[in-house]
């Protein structure tokens, strides 16, 4: 009886174990097949955080008669447009060159689920921005990010000091005063564009603030003094750091 017994219980043990086994294995092959999609999804993409708001149509045309996939919007929310952009495979230097020297973006990069809501949360936190573009000389091109706590990030790009990302914070003192500029004049009364398009070889300038962006090519007197002094105290708070001359 005894031996009977026994035999029901290795039985019993050889017949469970398997069954974990099994369990395990499923879900590791669950766990490998979701981290497959999501590297798939990612593949030959691009993410593009637009210049221009108001241009999404010539920048999907842009993509479009590139042979590129305009795919998805990460964030389309006023002034902020973030979109995805299938690419060839393989081709990514390539074509975030190619993207970024368009005009049309103020970033390319390649997707990933990390920068992307890097990107999404910089754009909703952005208090002001300013955005120099190249020119045929050697314009000082960057961006400039602050953020609703005073913080501050610089993205040299070409002929500046200091290239790449940099980051530091506002005193109490320079955020007021920021803040005081900002609300010298309402933002959106200003108009979309100071330009004059048969004058060539000028570099545009980009400031983006309380859900307006002003586009200024053209420093005259038409460019309201509220704006001039806002601009001269963001570009001064960078040549302040050595960033550019």
């Amino acid at each position: 009886m005894k031996v009977f017994f026994m035999s029901l219980f290795l039985l019993a043990i050889s017949c469970g174990t398997p069954k974990k086994n099994i369990k395990k294995n499923e879900d590791t092959k669950k766990e490998v097949s979701t981290t497959e999609i999501e590297v798939k999804e990612v593949n030959n993409q691009l993410i593009g955080v637009l210049n221009n708001p108001k241009s999404i149509d010539d920048v999907k045309a842009l993509v479009k008669n590139s042979g590129l996939k305009w795919k998805s919007m990460l964030m389309d929310e006023g002034n902020s447009k973030i979109a995805v952009i299938e690419i060839p495979d393989g081709k990514y230097d390539f074509w975030i060159e190619r993207l970024n020297n368009s005009g049309e973006f103020k970033t390319v990069t390649r997707n990933s689920s990390s920068l992307a809501k890097e990107l999404i949360n910089r754009e909703k936190n952005t208090l002001v921005s300013l955005r120099k573009t190249q020119c045929f000389g050697d314009c000082p091109t960057y961006e400039l990010y602050i953020d609703k706590e005073g913080n501050v990030t610089y993205v040299g790009k070409q002929f500046v000091i200091e290239k790449g990302i940099k980051d530091f914070k506002l005193s109490e003192n320079e955020f007021k005063t920021l803040q005081n500029k900002l609300n010298a004049k309402e933002f959106t009364s200003f108009k979309d564009t100071y330009d004059n398009p048969r004058l060539m070889d000028l570099q545009s300038t980009y400031i983006t603030y309380a859900g307006k962006q002003v586009k200024i090519r053209l420093w005259n007197d038409t460019v309201p003094d509220e704006l001039i002094n806002l601009h001269e105290y963001l570009e001064g708070l960078l040549l302040e750091k050595k960033f550019f001359e």
